[in-house]
């Protein structure tokens, strides 16, 4: 017993469980920093993304969307910011959404719908909008669209972090 307490702390105080956070913060300053830094941004969100960093993958996804340190490349990047949405990052799932609106309506529908679970402002809104309009396969309603615009009001005084 003492020796799984022990193999568990060692695990916790281990670099490479602490890793990608650490990564991810430095990336994330390389990507800021102009555009010589981020071929190096690049390379360390997807390392630290290849750990398992959800924040990590969502930022590797928006720059291959956006042709940051590199080629753009919009599959690559639907591919990442899919992965970060399963991991529960808020941000990347109304992404996910957005890139998906046109082509797959249901997946799309899917994103919003667990952005908006998290209370991810950005979601709420597009949801309220599109219950208004009746798009995005959701029935016209009024009633459900206000709601949505109330929780995002609300939800943009209480925003998270970002990951």
């Amino acid at each position: 017993m003492k020796l799984a307490a022990w193999l568990l702390a060692v695990a916790f105080a281990s670099p490479l469980a602490s890793a990608a956070p650490d990564v991810t913060a430095r990336a994330k300053a390389l990507m800021r920093a102009g555009e010589a830094s981020q071929p190096q941004a690049r390379a360390l969100f997807e390392q630290a993304a290849g750990q398992g960093s959800g924040p990590a993958a969502h930022y590797l996804g928006l720059m291959l969307k956006n042709g940051m340190g590199g080629p753009q490349d919009s599959a690559a990047a639907l591919r990442w910011l899919e992965l970060a949405a399963r991991r529960n990052v808020a941000p990347a799932m109304f992404i996910v959404a957005n890139m998906l609106q046109d082509s797959d309506e249901a997946r799309a529908r899917y994103w919003l719908d667990a952005a908006c679970d998290l209370g991810y402002p950005e979601a709420l809104q597009q949801k309220s909008v599109a219950l208004s309009e009746g798009r995005m396969g959701y029935a016209h309603n009024e009633e459900q669209a206000n709601l949505y615009l109330k929780m995002a009001t609300h939800a943009m005084g209480h925003r998270p972090p970002e990951p």
